[in-house]
């Protein structure tokens, strides 16, 4: 049949046009399967508890091998008498360049797949709100530019369109059956405001987060989830509690600490957030009295600290909720019997690719679960985009504050 196919197509076009199209198509897969390769590989050896800097070291490998091997290819077929650039066929070319062509093509097809799953499924799960706004923060604050934008470098300051000083506030329904026997009561709504990746690190400024609290201030909610990474300069840890300090003043506020805060001394992190207000629930869990309602949240930080959280499938709670930094602990959630987790660590993805959507996530799934709202048979995940990035940079993935509004 592929055969059928290539004498139709090569009476249609020419034989030597075709021979051309097929070399041609051969590199471009060959170069498609070699990003997607190493883009696999960064994704999930960044959700292991791995030191930064030895990530840091990996991220360059990352880049050289995918920078580099578009001229290798090149410079290699080209000193071959059957080029692929030159109508050359893949069976002409030399046994170690022809495995690594067959190789790198078949990574092509974990692309293609992506592109399918987002196109048919993951865009409409990212992209899921009952209503949203967005504020170009730049244009909204006065005063000094850079108490908004920080001070971005390099690439993350010459992008065309970086959206990481807008702020994106939205507000999404979550529908809840718990699974535990319990007497049936009229259902109820409860409201969470959830946050995460704050990321203070200078960039962008604190006037950033303040607008930020501002605007979460103006939500009635029930509770406030913070899902981690509160830190990458902890000389700001003093200016992001006096920042937040007022959203204790709104709501009950519960967090997590992440990956980011466990490069530095979390215990002094910790210490600093619950002085203030805050309600650590990696520790040990808290329960809330919403009128007749029980509400049990517990939280984990795994796979960087602690342990897991506590089995909830026969507590008799009315709502259980677990805060987890990685959207990975999905699958201990669901063992243990959580309605709704939230969580954070992907950011979206920060650069979203028209057809092709977010390509790198710091998972053992990959982009799978770079956002958005995941009903996961009776667990519900919410992923958010969150706020800040150790790398200043957003397009096609707004900075996110969520109410969610879910009713069990």
């Amino acid at each position: 049949m592929v055969a059928g196919w290539h004498r139709l197509i090569s009476n249609l076009i020419g034989k030597s046009l075709l021979q051309y199209l097929w070399g041609w198509l051969i590199v471009l897969l060959s170069l498609a399967g070699n990003a997607e390769f190493w883009v696999i590989a960064v994704n999930r050896t960044h959700s292991f508890p791995i030191s930064h800097r030895i990530l840091r070291k990996f991220r360059l490998f990352h880049d050289a091998a995918i920078l580099g091997w578009p001229p290798a290819l090149i410079l290699w077929t080209e000193r071959t008498s059957a080029s692929l650039l030159r109508g050359g066929s893949l069976g002409a070319q030399p046994d170690a360049l022809r495995w690594l062509l067959l190789i790198t093509m078949a990574w092509s097809i974990p692309l293609f797949l992506q592109v399918l799953s987002w196109q048919l499924v993951r865009r409409r799960q990212f992209q899921y709100v009952d209503s949203r706004r967005v504020y170009a923060v730049r244009g909204i604050i006065p005063g000094p530019q850079a108490e908004i934008l920080g001070k971005p470098g390099g690439l993350s300051q010459k992008w065309p369109w970086n959206q990481y000083c807008h702020l994106e506030v939205n507000t999404k329904s979550i529908e809840l059956r718990p699974q535990r026997q319990r007497p049936e009561t009229a259902r109820r709504t409860l409201q969470i405001l959830h946050l995460s990746d704050l990321h203070f690190t200078g960039t962008p400024g604190l006037a950033y987060y303040e607008f930020l609290v501002q605007k979460a201030l103006e939500h009635p909610v029930d509770i406030i989830a913070f899902t981690g990474d509160l830190i990458d300069d902890t000389a700001l840890l003093p200016e992001a509690i006096a920042i937040l300090e007022p959203l204790t003043r709104h709501a009950t506020c519960f967090f997590i600490l992440g990956n980011h805060d466990w490069r530095y001394d979390f215990h002094q992190i910790r210490l600093a957030l619950s002085g203030s207000g805050w309600r650590c629930v990696a520790e040990r869990p808290e329960i809330l009295e919403l009128d007749d309602r029980r509400v049990l949240l517990a939280g984990t930080e795994r796979p960087w600290m602690g342990d897991h959280p506590p089995q909830v499938m026969e507590s008799g709670f009315d709502l259980t909720i677990l805060l987890s930094h990685s959207p990975d602990q999905l699958p201990v959630a669901k063992r243990l019997g959580y309605d709704l987790m939230l969580s954070g660590h992907t950011h979206g993805g920060q650069v979203v690719l028209p057809v092709i959507g977010p390509v790198y996530s710091p998972s053992r799934y990959g982009v799978t679960f770079a956002a958005g709202l995941f009903p996961e048979g009776r667990t519900v995940l919410h992923v958010s985009r969150g706020i800040g990035g150790k790398d200043p940079l957003r397009w096609n993935c707004v900075p996110e504050l969520s109410r969610l509004c879910v009713t069990f």
